[in-house]
């Protein structure tokens, strides 16, 4: 879906209220002390979280569906990723089973049909001791803004930006049905975030800052694996 506007995109995210300034910081805080850690950027965008992961001392791989996203994070992380083209609905083939010790998804769970094998193949790559710390939009944000039942589960068509032609296909459903995917997948909820904008937030982008602190866009969990 990405790749028709992937360079305005990318420029979007480096720098803008929800991405800089409330996901990433809510992500990386949820990854925490990465310092020689392996871990697997799913769906690496143009590399924003991948390039901060290695700057924190972590070794990074990962994968998008965009080749533009990916020629831009290989960019982004001079070499020193190994990042592919890849689409997450399909099995991770060249990654070993248990070689990860952490695993980022941010805001593209909620873009897959079958979530819960994707979440499934996720498991069997994390080690021993792993966690998988992804993010995607808080059910009550779809809800005030499509409206209907809550606990509607259905893809919805629209743009990802009301200022913006940038169409996306992505699923609303409830927290219920979220976290009995992490479960049907074999995944424990370690931490739950609403994250809070950062400080900074407020001067750069005080209309946004006023809304997020009224009312959560994303959600992000830590998930570690259940005990068999």
């Amino acid at each position: 879906m990405y790749e028709r506007f992937a360079h305005e995109y990318a420029t979007h995210a480096q720098d803008s209220a929800y991405n800089a300034l409330y996901d990433r910081p809510a992500v990386l805080g949820l990854a925490g002390d990465v310092d020689g850690l392996t871990v697997f950027d799913a769906a690496c965008g143009p590399g924003l979280y991948a390039r901060e992961l290695l700057d924190r001392g972590a070794r990074v791989a990962g994968c998008d569906v965009s080749p533009t996203f990916v020629g831009m994070a290989l960019e982004r992380t001079g070499g020193r990723a190994d990042l592919r083209v890849h689409d997450l609905a399909t099995p991770l083939t060249w990654v070993p089973d248990s070689s990860v010790d952490l695993v980022v998804l941010a805001l593209a769970l909620h873009y897959f049909d079958d979530r819960v094998s994707l979440l499934r193949e996720l498991r069997r790559i994390l080690a021993a001791g792993g966690a998988l710390v992804l993010s995607t939009e808080h059910p009550m944000a779809g809800w005030l803004r499509l409206g209907g039942s809550y606990f509607v589960e259905a893809p919805v068509e629209e743009s990802l930006s009301p200022e913006r032609d940038w169409p996306i296909r992505a699923w609303r459903r409830p927290l219920t049905a979220i976290c009995a995917e992490f479960r049907a997948a074999g995944f424990l909820i370690e931490e739950l975030l609403e994250p809070r904008p950062v400080p900074e937030m407020a001067v750069r982008y005080p209309e946004d800052h006023a809304k997020l602190e009224e009312s959560p866009a994303f959600v992000a969990f830590r998930l570690v694996p259940a005990r068999t």
